[in-house]
């Protein structure tokens, strides 16, 4: 199992990337709590400082300088820690009453510092001055609270930022750890596909979640690039077997034209059968080719609505004659009103036409070939079923790989590759392919699915 640096995992990346934009979006929530805080606080020492500015003036009365510093006095005492401070100047800047000894000649700001006032002390205070009379009034109250609320800030969010970058660093470790063996569990899996074991399948989590959906998708295309190699190794492999004795065919035949040759025999008779045994190579090689390109579905890009009843009528015509030639019988169930299907009108051709081809070929003269189109609550039926020998049941899946012939058909002509490109082309239109007990007989049916709104599902694909 191979391990990831931690600081390299997506995993712990992901989890300190939120942790980063959880901080910032709380540095952004708490500075605009903080803002809305703070300015309800200076708004109430200002909405205080006003109401106690206006008592003070109005003890002044018609003239009353007396009560007026009497009462700042008794503010003043109440006030010991100076939250609040006082000073009542004459004219001539002389201090009548108050807890400050003076204040700068100039006029004051809404906020002063401490020291501004005559105390030695870190915070502000808000301010106000006006004249009543001859007399100069300030008032001031303590911003303390509003210092110490910047101080709670600060405390708390450094505190939170702590905690918060502790927990997200513990858990991206373990989100790290927990996507690092998963991820591990899919790198085991696909060295061991890489190293050709394409039964290998990696593990899937009960969780549901993305990564066990891609881990599916991988799974899934881990099972079609085995089905792919074994069907390509099948492939190489019945080449080798059924291409072997054309091949030696051939040169037996070339052999025999060149000792002929040499004798003055005439070769032309060896070089007609040369030529026919390498047509019959050569499709067969265009047979294989065609299957594979089938099976890439390049050929889907050609899919229009076909009316497989016209297509099936066409073709029919054109096999009437050969059936008849040989001894058969040839019946047609083409009924009207089915509805058309999504496909390639030439491959289609191409799949009944094998089909016609197979009965044509393997079935005695005197059967009766019976070729249908039927329309069912979810399918369009297409079949073709004779009277003959049959398959036995165990074949009937050997039959479909390329190349596969049953014993008693190697006398006949033919390479093995019709089944298999009616298979192909079939898969292709999202068709199933059946062969069954036509008692007696074989009867080969296709399924073309029909949607809803009457298209056939290869359609909507």
């Amino acid at each position: 199992m191979r391990h990831v640096s931690l600081f390299r995992s997506s995993g712990f990346r992901v989890a300190m990337t939120f942790c980063a934009l959880f901080l910032v979006a709380s540095v952004i929530a708490g500075a605009t709590a903080y803002s809305v805080i703070r300015e309800e606080l200076v708004k109430r020492h200002e909405r205080v400082l006003g109401e106690e500015f206006d008592y003070l003036v109005s003890t002044y009365g018609g003239g009353n300088i007396e009560n007026l510093r009497l009462t700042i006095e008794g503010h003043a005492r109440v006030s010991s820690n100076r939250d609040s401070v006082f000073l009542l100047q004459d004219a001539s800047g002389n201090k009548l009453a108050g807890n400050i000894e003076r204040v700068p000649d100039r006029p004051l700001k809404r906020q002063e510092a401490a020291t501004v006032l005559g105390m030695e002390a870190d915070y502000t205070y808000f301010v106000k001055q006006g004249k009543i009379g001859n007399y100069h009034l300030t008032t001031a109250t303590s911003a303390e609270d509003i210092s110490e609320l910047e101080e709670i800030m600060l405390l708390g969010a450094a505190w939170a930022a702590a905690v918060l970058l502790a927990v997200s660093l513990a858990g991206g470790m373990l989100l790290a750890r927990s996507m690092e063996r998963r991820i591990a569990r899919i790198q085991d899996g696909l060295e061991r596909v890489s190293e050709g074991d394409f039964s290998a399948r990696i593990p899937i989590s009960a969780r549901g979640d993305d990564i066990d959906t891609l881990t599916g998708m991988m799974n899934t295309a881990i099972e079609r690039l085995g089905a792919s190699v074994e069907g390509i190794r099948q492939i190489g492999n019945d080449i080798s077997h059924d291409l072997k004795s054309p091949l030696a065919r051939l040169r037996i035949t070339i052999e025999q034209a060149a000792e002929n040759q040499a004798r003055g025999i005439p070769v032309a008779h060896e070089l007609e059968e040369a030529s026919a045994e390498t047509d019959r190579i050569i499709a067969t090689f265009d047979a294989l080719l065609r299957i594979a390109q089938l099976e890439t579905g390049a050929r889907k890009a050609r899919f229009a609505p076909t009316d497989l009843v016209e297509v099936a009528t066409s073709i029919t015509d054109f096999y009437q004659s050969s059936f008849e030639d040989a001894g058969m019988e040839l019946n047609t169930d083409l009924p009207a009103g089915v509805p058309p299907i999504s496909g390639d009108k030439e491959l289609l051709f191409q799949l009944i036409a094998n089909l016609l081809e197979n009965a044509l070929r393997h079935c005695a003269p005197g059967a009766r070939v019976t070729y249908a189109i039927a329309l069912q609550a979810e399918a369009v039926i297409l079949s073709v079923s004779d009277n003959g020998s049959g398959i036995p049941a165990n074949e009937r899946e050997n039959v479909l790989r390329r190349l596969y012939r049953l014993e008693k058909s190697r006398t006949t002509p033919g390479s093995g590759l019709g089944l298999s490109l009616v298979k192909a082309i079939a898969d292709l239109h999202g068709a199933r392919l059946s062969l069954e007990d036509n008692e007696p007989g074989l009867r080969i049916a296709v399924r073309f699915p029909v949607a809803a709104d009457g298209n056939t599902a290869a359609e909507l694909g």
